[in-house]
């Protein structure tokens, strides 16, 4: 479906063309091959699963590891939209090969980082490589069909897209069998040269250009970008307010989103209450992800004639899910996580759809950048007020056994202890992580 901000932009871009006197040179074919390389090689992340338990492995403290993650969060939120207003200046690519050098930095500082300052600071690195990322990377996308005339093809390209980052985020948490081969210097190494093939294959990509003001991106000087930034502002505004259908999806996806974080966090507590030992409670999260591929593929083929309708049943799906973690047998809870996982990729799939032919080429990483800030905002109190729930029930304490291994261990782990350590440090910790995620938690598919 054509909006009038779609509209605008075909004639921007028939104009452009007419003007250059030449049509687009974009090899898509070559372009999506970049894209799905680049969403392999930077999905892997092996450190995601166990970069708290090598930490302490190595002896930081609790304070130490949740200063670290906090750091991670606070430079999340705070540089999430200006990320994507500096894409939509310099350009999406510009942006992604940064970010890229980020990760890989952020990577090799976290490989031999002497003390805190120097975690907090990779840290800091690997969140604005996230930021970067993510509102830029769907820009890209779509703009590149766009100059095709081959948009309504989005929703197939997100689907693989998500699909092969969930393939690689499971190969990715596979690596927390090999620990006692790599150690830590290993798996940041390691992760650094994913990081890097990634960034290559941006590298690799072509800047779409869909109008004249990105046309126009390299003569701009140094003293043009402070009026381009606002006037960006200016315009991203006029677009929320002048676009209500915008509007309603930023806010409808943030509102149904709430759950998807909360239910997988809530279950694993549970379960626990439930007798599960720790050992097996990455079967849920295991579900939830075989979840997440089956609701990507089912919303391949999901079609609807309302939007309103669909996220009326989307949302009441969600609901139930989210009613089943909390009072079923613990199967039932694991099935409705999984429900709710599952719904989410469903609409959230459509939502990006329906987002990018709303919204102008021009601000499409701002504006979905707010589409993810938006999230982040809404998770704050949310994840705040259930805690607070949490703790007056009696649930969701932190595990009193991670109390026990504090800074005294400092030092005193050479690499065969770290390795008999590290299972044991990820099940302590756990609940302390999830102290500072939860109320911290800036984007859904935003790792920790």
């Amino acid at each position: 479906m054509r909006t009038f901000y779609s509209e605008i932009d075909c004639i921007n871009r028939k104009v452009l063309s007419m003007k250059s006197n030449k049509q687009s040179t974009l090899n898509i074919k070559r372009q999506l091959g970049c894209v799905y390389t680049a969403d392999f090689f930077s999905g892997l992340r092996i450190t995601d699963a166990v970069w708290v338990a090598l930490l302490a492995a190595r002896g930081f403290s609790l304070w130490e590891i949740g200063l670290a993650e906090s750091v991670f969060h606070i430079v999340s939120l705070l540089c999430e939209v200006p990320s994507g207003m500096a894409a939509d200046l310099l350009g999406r690519k510009k942006a992604l090969v940064s970010g890229g050098v980020l990760a890989v930095t952020s990577n090799l500082l976290m490989a031999f980082a002497p003390n805190l300052f120097a975690i907090c600071f990779a840290m800091a690195l690997n969140a604005l490589y996230g930021t970067l990322f993510s509102g830029t990377f769907t820009a890209l996308v779509y703009d590149s069909l766009k100059t095709e005339d081959r948009e309504d093809e989005y929703l197939q390209i997100s689907a693989n897209s998500s699909q092969i980052s969930m393939l690689a985020s499971a190969l990715g948490s596979l690596a927390s069998t090999v620990q006692r081969f790599l150690g830590f210097a290993g798996f940041y190494l390691l992760s650094a040269l994913f990081e890097g093939v990634s960034t290559l294959a941006c590298r690799w990509m072509n800047e779409p250009i869909v109008t004249a003001a990105q046309a126009n991106r390299a003569r701009q000087s140094l003293h043009d970008l402070p009026g381009q930034f606002t006037l960006l502002v200016q315009d991203s505004l006029h677009v929320l307010r002048t676009c209500p259908l915008a509007a309603k999806l930023i806010v409808s996806s943030a509102i149904i989103s709430v759950p998807s974080y909360l239910t997988k966090m809530f279950l694993q507590q549970r379960l626990i209450e439930l007798g599960w030992p720790t050992e097996v409670l990455f079967l849920p999260l295991l579900l939830g992800g075989i979840a997440c591929v089956l609701g990507t593929e089912a919303g391949r083929r999901v079609r609807f004639c309302s939007m309103r309708r669909f996220y009326a049943v989307c949302a009441l799906l969600c609901g139930a899910g989210t009613l089943l973690v909390g009072t079923a047998p613990a199967w039932g809870g694991i099935l409705g996580m999984m429900l709710v996982q599952g719904v989410l990729e469903v609409y959230l799939l459509h939502e990006s759809q329906k987002l990018n032919d709303a919204i102008p080429s021009d601000q499409r990483a701002t504006l979905i950048s707010v589409d993810s800030m938006a999230y982040s905002l809404l998770m704050i109190p949310a994840s705040g007020g259930c805690r607070r729930r949490c703790l007056r029930a009696g649930r969701c304490r932190p595990c009193p056994a991670g109390r026990g291994h504090r800074a005294e261990r400092r030092g005193a782990l050479g690499e065969k202890a770290a390795g008999i350590l590290i299972q044991q440090k990820a099940d302590a910790f756990r609940w302390e992580r999830i102290r500072f995620v939860i109320l911290l938690r800036t984007a859904a598919r935003c790792p920790a």
